[in-house]
């Protein structure tokens, strides 16, 4: 397997893991995103959201619907400006977002169980770094117009 194939492969098993893990709550990967952003900014906007999760606002829209429609989060219209919503995580997302924190830790624990700590930090780092230039490339895309 190449760098991207397994990049690939763990990603979509973190997802299906994610999606068996969370099951009684009825959510899934695509969800646990938006819950812990909210929980872990309250009040954030949807736009923020949007900006921060680096998702386009078709899917933030539908991501925070399904929390919505579980009791997970709540909207508050911005007082000073009724097109602005800030969401926040109810009492109900409690035991949510422990497990959702359980389960990142766990996985963590199952990729790095044969590494050592310098290699755990290492690693972190440079997928850090890469992360970063994923998306100066594609920022540096589409400052140029080209695709």
């Amino acid at each position: 397997m190449n760098f991207i194939q397994c990049m690939s492969v763990i990603q979509r098993n973190y997802y299906r893991y994610l999606d068996m893990r969370l099951e009684e709550f009825q959510i899934g990967a695509g969800q646990q995103f938006f819950l812990t952003y909210i929980y872990e900014n309250d009040g954030i906007t949807m736009f923020d959201l949007a900006k921060g999760g680096r998702f386009d606002k078709g899917t933030v829209t539908k991501g925070i619907q399904k929390l919505l429609e579980q009791g997970y989060v709540s909207v508050e219209i911005d007082e000073r400006d009724k097109r602005v919503r800030h969401l926040h995580a109810t009492s109900r997302a409690k035991p949510v977002i422990e497990k959702i924190y359980q389960i990142r830790k766990d996985w963590k624990a199952f990729l790095t169980k044969d590494m050592s700590e310098d290699e755990k930090e290492r690693m972190t780092r440079q997928l850090a770094e890469m992360a970063e230039n994923s998306c100066r490339t594609l920022r540096e895309i589409s400052e140029k117009g080209r695709v």
